[in-house]
């Protein structure tokens, strides 16, 4: 269940991170709010009014927290921009799932979690960079090929997870800057630092926080503690 912790639209305080939950919901609703920036301009306040036409006579062009736009809002499931594609579309999962394009990457996540993969991307994009994932969902068998090569400190980790018929239901993304992958670049022109601070903007844990292992391409959408009951939910 998203948070709203202060109002967002016409004469709110307009807080960044509570706009981009705003900008996110509106655009999963299939209203575009513009940039997903943490920008309250005048393409969010009309994609709020645009939302709140469908039933409000006089729409305000403001959401408050227990409001009723927030309400209706935030009981819309989470779900992708216009521009990603639901996992229905795929049904063939086979191959490196490292190849695979980008949309169907997405596809492979959790929806929620592939919600806020969106606004890291988008934040990332604003500030210049070309992001662009690397692994969405990946296999067992290469995650064991990772680990045995010191790649990896876990034998199964949140990119295996699945739903109990195999469909890929990734808690985790690796996120890498199209120009520099993980080379010395990345870090000289701050693209780890960027990833670090929009994970933690769209509420994600950022593997570049942990401690002995740091995984700067890695972002997740649940804590570690939970990577047992993860394996388990998914039949492994």
């Amino acid at each position: 269940m998203p948070t709203l912790n202060q109002s967002v639209g016409v004469g709110a305080p307009n807080r960044r991170e509570d706009v981009i939950t705003i900008q996110t919901l509106l655009q999963s609703a299939g209203i575009s709010p513009g940039a997903i920036d943490g920008i309250c301009g005048p393409k969010t306040v009309a994609a709020i009014k645009s939302f709140q036409s469908r039933y409000l006579t006089h729409p305000d062009g403001r959401v408050d927290p227990f409001g009723p736009t927030w309400l209706r809002l935030s009981s819309k499931p989470a779900g992708p921009a216009p521009t990603a594609t639901t996992p229905a579309r795929f049904t063939d999962w086979s191959g490196d799932s490292s190849k695979w394009s980008q949309e169907k990457k997405l596809a492979s996540m959790e929806p929620a979690f592939r919600s806020k993969v969106q606004v890291v991307l988008g934040l990332l994009q604003k500030d210049g960079f070309q992001p662009s994932i690397f692994y969405g969902w990946r296999s067992v068998a290469v995650q064991q090929r990772l680990y045995a090569e010191g790649k990896s400190k876990v034998k199964f980790s949140f990119h295996n997870s699945q739903l109990p018929d195999g469909t890929p239901y990734s808690y985790a993304a690796d996120i890498v800057d199209k120009r520099w992958g993980w080379t010395d670049a990345a870090k000289t022109n701050g693209f780890w630092t960027a990833l670090g601070s929009a994970a933690k903007t769209a509420g994600l844990v950022w593997g570049g926080d942990w401690k002995g292992f740091q995984d700067v391409a890695h972002v997740q959408g649940r804590q570690n503690s939970e990577l047992a009951a993860v394996k388990e939910e998914s039949g492994l």
